[in-house]
């Protein structure tokens, strides 16, 4: 990201550092309604995102999840996840009328958040998508690299770097006076700077961990098929009771964080690198109507991949399912249960007659 306008974080993505010159067509028509539904959308998935990210941060910091690698992982996510779609809240609210972007340190903040919780999403999801090859193929290995200890150290190393690369916008970015509105811009003496890290920020969130994460998948995907035939040649027809394996489960939680992801991201990632390929190659300065509108359809998938994992964990983790239940569901229906024989208490007092019948 380069510049976060009022318009919303998405319009940086595309700009990429440069300044745009959209063609005047009457067709941009279908560009201010996917706009104008964004600003729907993107609420949604902030409260709901956070909300769903909360509780999945707390179901995987419990006593009985944080003692597994992965939950480490995807606790840390959803964290990072939070953080990000605070930052598009704030932006949001600006998009509203309301200025809560336009504040010296809050502009700065909000833009680092965005760099910053971005590259430890998707290197999350890499740590992850890591450890299932290692579960899935190199099986004997599990015990050694797919440690908590390691897993500490990996979130840890991540954040540090993420923290060294993307320090940037909080001194090359200020608020300044655009005709009588007060907007966060980046600093001129900068734009140099700022585009080289624009570039570097392109290659280490999107080419280099789309790459291996995709190359993994397949890895896994051809493991798993192999296997899949090997054992019915073994086994015949006889069908294995793979559901209750603790650890197909994890597995096939983990392949469906990695491929959601991918199918969310990609689109944006996309039409991400084809504008930059465009403005460095090509020299391209233009954005086309078609071009625009995918920019925004494809940004409101990405958005959504901030907000649905609370879903993937529900729907294939039997253990986190199990876990959340207990931890609110339980502890909701005790309290009710609690709140009952309050009241049933109180109203025996309030009616010693009744005593005095019974």
């Amino acid at each position: 990201m380069s510049e976060v306008s009022n318009t919303s974080i998405n319009e940086t993505y595309l700009q990429n550092g440069s300044h745009l010159d959209l063609p005047k067509d009457d067709y941009q028509v279908v560009i201010v309604i996917l706009s104008r539904l964004q600003k729907y959308t993107n609420p949604v998935f902030c409260i709901l995102g956070l909300l769903g990210n909360v509780i999945a941060a707390t179901v995987f910091l419990s006593n009985s999840q944080r003692k597994t690698s992965c939950s480490l992982y995807l606790a840390a996510r959803s964290v990072s996840d939070s953080g990000f779609l605070i930052a598009l809240f704030v932006v949001w609210l600006s998009d509203i009328g309301i200025p809560a972007f336009n504040y010296d340190v809050i502009c700065q903040l909000i833009i680092f958040l965005t760099y910053f919780c971005g590259f430890l999403s998707v290197w999350f999801v890499v740590a992850l998508t890591t450890e299932n090859f290692v579960r899935i193929c190199h099986p004997f290995s599990v015990n050694k690299y797919c440690t908590t200890k390691i897993a500490k150290i990996v979130i840890f190393a991540f954040v540090v770097i993420a923290l060294a690369l993307y320090n940037f916008p909080l001194w090359t970015n200020k608020v300044v006076n655009n005709n009588g509105t007060m907007v966060c811009s980046r600093i001129p003496k900068y734009d140099v700077v700022q585009q080289a890290l624009n570039y570097t920020d392109t290659l280490l969130t999107l080419v280099i961990p789309i790459s291996i994460i995709i190359c993994l998948m397949v890895t896994i995907t051809v493991n798993v098929i192999q296997t899949y035939h090997r054992q019915r040649r073994l086994k015949g027809n006889r069908r294995d009771n793979k559901s209750k394996n603790p650890q197909g489960q994890v597995t096939k939680m983990l392949f469906s964080v990695s491929l959601i992801f991918i199918v969310l991201n990609l689109p944006s990632h996309a039409i991400r690198v084809y504008s930059t390929v465009s403005q460095l190659v090509f020299g391209m300065t233009e954005v086309s109507v078609l071009e625009r509108s995918m920019h925004f359809a494809f940004y409101t998938l990405y958005y959504m991949n901030f907000a649905v994992n609370i879903l993937l964990y529900l729907v294939f983790g039997p253990k986190f399912r199990e876990e959340f239940m207990r931890i609110f569901l339980r502890r909701s229906k005790q309290r009710n249960e609690l709140t009952m024989m309050g009241s049933e208490k109180r109203t025996l007092l309030e009616s010693p007659e009744q005593v005095t019948h019974l």
